[in-house]
C-alpha cells in the first residue's frame, strides 16, 4: 500500500510540476554581524510557555530536532538563516534547527522538494515562493495553520496580505515574511554620460526602448555594457508578466485554470519584447539567479531588482548614485503593472515535530526577526510592529 501510495503521490508531483509559474527571487544581501538589539531577545510569556510543553514532550527529555529549508544557498542567506537560528535556540535550548538552503531557481526547488516526499524527508518548516503555496499546496504538502494561529499571541499584528498570500482554497497553510517587489533602478552616471536626463526616466515602453539603445555600449557586435537587463531565461515570469498585465493580458485564465499566453495583449507584450531582444541592448543571464544579473556587476544601466539587490547594489557601490523608473506604462494611455512576489513561511504536513515547528514560525515572524530582515535586506515589513510596546523602547519610533 505503501509503494502505490508514493508511486500516486509521483504522478501528482508530475503534473502540479507541469503547471508550475514560480514567482519571487530570494537573492539577498551581505548581512552585516550586528546582533540584535537587546529590546527584542526577551521571550513573550507566550512563547516561553510554549516551548516548556515542547520540552515536556521530547522523548525522555532528548533535544528535538527540526528541519529548515530556505530559500537561497549565498553567503548572505547562509548568514541571515544562522543568526535567526542561534536566537532561537537561545531560547528553546531543547529544540536544535538545523538548516538547508535551497537553489533560488524553482525547477531546482522542484526537484529537491519531490525527493524530500517520496524519500519521506520533508521539512518541518520551508520557506518558499507565492507560486509555491498553489502548486505545493495541491500535493497537500503543508500542514493548516488555522489552528496554530488562533492561540498565537501576536496574529492581530500581521498585515492582512501575509494571511491572503498563504491560503489555498479557503484554508491557511503558509504566513508571508516578505513582499518581493521587483523596481526598475537605473545608473543616473550613466544616464548623463549617455546625454539623457535622469530627472525624467522612460515611463514608457517605447522611451525604454530608446533610452536602451543608447545606454548600450559595444565592442562590434557584443555587447560589453548593456542598456537594459533582459534575462535569456525567465522561467517564473518576473521580467515578462508585467508586460503581458499592462497591455492588458490576464496572463493566467483563472476560470479554467491554465495559462492565457495566446490573447491579443499577450502577443503584443511579447512582440515588443522581441525586438527589445533582437535590438541587442542586453547581456543574456538568468532572471532567477541574482548573482548573474549584469547590472549587479556594473554591465548595466537599468535592470529590474528587489529591493535586497538594490541594497546590496548600494553597498557595493557607494560612489554610484540611482535612480528608478515609474511603472512603466505600455502607451502612457493607462497605467503600468509591477511584478510583487512574496517570500512565505510553512509547516511540513509531514512533520513529526508540529509544535516545535510551530515555535520556529512564531521566531521568524518575531518583531526582532522582522525588522532584522528590514535592516539587513531592506525589504518591506509584513508586521505593525508598532502595536508592540517592546518594540517601541529605545531609540525606535
Amino acid at each position: 500500500m505503501r509503494k502505490r501510495n508514493k508511486v500516486q503521490r509521483l504522478l501528482a508531483i508530475m503534473i502540479g510540476a507541469a503547471m508550475l509559474a514560480g514567482c519571487g527571487s530570494s537573492d539577498t544581501q551581505q548581512v552585516p554581524q550586528d546582533t540584535a538589539t537587546e529590546e527584542n531577545s526577551a521571550v513573550s510569556a507566550q512563547e516561553s510557555t510554549q516551548a516548556q510543553g515542547t520540552n515536556e514532550k521530547s522523548e525522555s527529555g532528548e533535544q528535538v530536532t527540526i528541519q529548515y529549508w530556505h530559500q537561497g544557498t549565498s553567503q548572505a542567506d547562509t548568514e541571515f538563516v544562522q543568526k535567526c537560528v542561534d536566537s532561537f535556540e537561545a531560547k528553546y535550548p531543547n529544540i536544535k534547527v538545523e538548516a538547508t538552503g535551497m537553489s533560488s531557481t524553482i525547477s531546482d526547488q522542484e526537484t529537491k522538494l519531490n525527493a524530500a516526499v517520496l524519500s519521506d524527508t520533508y521539512p518541518d518548516v520551508i520557506q518558499l515562493v507565492l507560486a509555491e503555496v498553489g502548486s505545493r499546496g495541491a500535493l497537500g504538502d503543508f500542514e493548516k495553520l488555522d489552528s496554530y494561529i488562533e492561540g498565537w499571541e501576536e496574529k492581530d499584528d500581521l498585515f492582512d496580505s501575509a494571511y491572503e498570500m498563504g491560503k489555498y482554497q479557503g484554508n491557511q497553510v503558509a504566513l508571508g515574511i516578505f513582499p518581493n517587489p521587483q523596481v526598475y533602478a537605473f545608473r543616473k552616471d550613466k544616464f548623463t554620460e549617455a546625454g539623457l536626463d535622469p530627472q525624467n526616466p522612460p515611463a514608457t515602453w517605447e522611451e525604454l526602448k530608446n533610452a536602451a539603445e543608447v545606454l548600450t555600449e559595444r565592442d562590434g557586435d557584443k555587447v560589453v555594457f548593456a542598456g537594459l537587463d533582459i534575462p535569456s531565461i525567465d522561467s517564473s515570469l518576473v521580467f515578462t508578466e508585467p508586460y503581458m498585465r499592462s497591455a492588458g493580458s490576464p496572463v493566467i485564465d483563472e476560470l479554467n485554470l491554465k495559462p492565457a499566453f495566446t490573447d491579443q495583449a499577450a502577443i503584443d507584450a511579447f512582440s515588443f519584447l522581441g525586438e527589445l531582444a533582437q535590438m541587442n541592448v542586453s547581456i543574456p543571464h538568468d532572471q532567477q539567479k541574482g548573482d548573474e544579473r549584469p547590472f549587479m556587476k556594473g554591465m548595466s544601466a537599468i535592470s529590474n531588482l528587489s529591493p535586497q539587490q538594490i541594497g546590496q547594489f548600494m553597498k557595493d557601490n557607494p560612489e554610484v548614485e540611482l535612480g528608478y523608473l515609474p511603472v512603466l506604462s505600455k502607451d502612457g494611455s493607462e497605467p503600468g503593472i509591477s511584478f510583487c512576489g512574496y517570500n512565505l513561511i510553512a509547516m511540513g504536513a509531514t512533520s513529526k515535530h508540529k509544535e516545535a515547528a510551530w515555535l520556529f514560525m512564531q521566531h521568524m515572524l518575531s518583531n526582532e526577526i522582522v525588522w532584522m530582515r528590514t535592516e539587513d535586506f531592506k525589504v518591506p515589513i509584513v508586521k505593525n510592529l508598532w502595536k508592540s510596546s517592546s518594540f517601541n523602547q529605545g531609540t525606535r519610533n
